[in-house]
């Protein structure tokens, strides 16, 4: 082999290898710029004079990012090293490292925490964001309900599902005021990542990915006890199985578009696809937005042969595996319900 052959050789070597390490490098930063999905909030102080070394290792240490190196690189990378600004910040736990920079650029600026609470719908969750001064009402609706947001965030699903029933409960801290965009991904994101970390392995009775948060918002509704959400569950797969109409009052309400004590015959009546007592199967879309304890009970729902329930009068309910034995528990809570007016 010549000089020149064995020349050219190595150079293809080097340059092949050279190329190698650069998509190993991007595929390692790619990963460590991923949030680190604790949901564990956290308090850090940046002191005044703190090197990019020093913060990078303090983020590290509290679980704000994933790789002080990384941080560091991508400071050097953008060329921000001096303008990283000292003050209290207030991490989520579920920042990726551009979003953990961007706010150390943009500084302190005035946070307010807000808790969405699980079985509600957007427009109250929206109506949450207003009074709290995060962003508009309409604006947030807007932005929750983009589908080019919902098709980035759910791309891996069979169809672009509708927003309601996808604001993940939880307590966040925004800046007030913030982008209804930026607040509305956040919240997206955070429903992802519980549907991929609960749902991670296949339903029963087949149900998709979507379908479970569809029959997760109706546990959440129907269940005010949590140590009885899984033998709710059971109810309804039961039925799905059976190809039993579910029935469920909670469908029927947000048919209906308000809140009732107590559902009339003519309600059940309502024409919609939400109308559970007039249509079988699920639902087309979730009811309200459902907690981590109710996407549980879907992926594990527990072993029984229940086919109804009823109220026991004291936020509870009584299972029946029969039509018989269901109306017996429902006329025991009707005179309950009568000897207590």
């Amino acid at each position: 082999m010549t000089f020149t052959k064995i020349f050219r050789f190595t150079a293809a070597l080097l340059i092949f290898g050279s190329i190698g390490m650069f998509i190993g490098f991007l595929q390692w930063f790619d990963e460590m710029a991923k949030p680190l999905g604790t949901e564990v909030r956290t308090e850090i102080f940046i002191e005044p004079g703190s090197n990019t070394r020093q913060i990078g290792a303090q983020l590290k240490a509290r679980k704000a990012i994933r790789s002080a190196l990384a941080f560091r690189i991508y400071i050097r990378f953008i060329a921000v090293d001096q303008r990283l600004k000292p003050g209290a910040y207030s991490f989520a736990g579920n920042e990726t490292l551009y979003e953990v920079i961007f706010k150390l650029l943009r500084g302190n600026m005035p946070t307010v925490q807000v808790t969405i609470p699980e079985g509600i719908t957007i427009v109250k969750a929206a109506a949450i964001l207003q009074d709290s001064g995060i962003c508009a009402a309409p604006d947030f609706i807007n932005a929750v309900s983009n589908p080019q947001l919902l098709g980035k965030i759910f791309a891996d699903w069979q169809l672009i599902p509708a927003a309601e029933g996808l604001i993940f409960p939880d307590t966040y801290s925004f800046n007030r005021p913030s982008s209804a965009e930026k607040v509305a991904e956040r919240m997206l994101r955070l429903t992802r990542y519980q549907i991929d970390r609960i749902f991670a392995e296949p339903l029963p009775a087949g149900l998709s990915q979507y379908e479970g948060c569809v029959l997760a918002s109706i546990v959440e509704k129907e269940a005010a006890l949590a140590s009885e959400r899984d033998v709710i569950a059971s109810v309804f797969y039961n039925r799905l199985q059976r190809n039993i109409k579910l029935e469920s009052c909670a469908t029927v309400l947000y048919a209906l578009g308000s809140h009732k004590n107590r559902l009339l015959f003519e309600d059940l009546k309502i024409n919609s696809p939400y109308n559970t007592y007039l249509n079988t199967g699920l639902p087309p879309t979730p009811i309200a937005n459902f907690g981590a304890s109710a996407m549980n009970a879907v992926a594990k729902p527990a072993e029984t042969d229940y086919l109804y329930f009823v109220s026991d009068g004291n936020r509870g309910h009584k299972f029946a595996r029969s039509l018989s034995e269901h109306n017996r528990y429902r006329n025991e809570f009707f005179k309950i319900r009568k000897n207590a007016r």
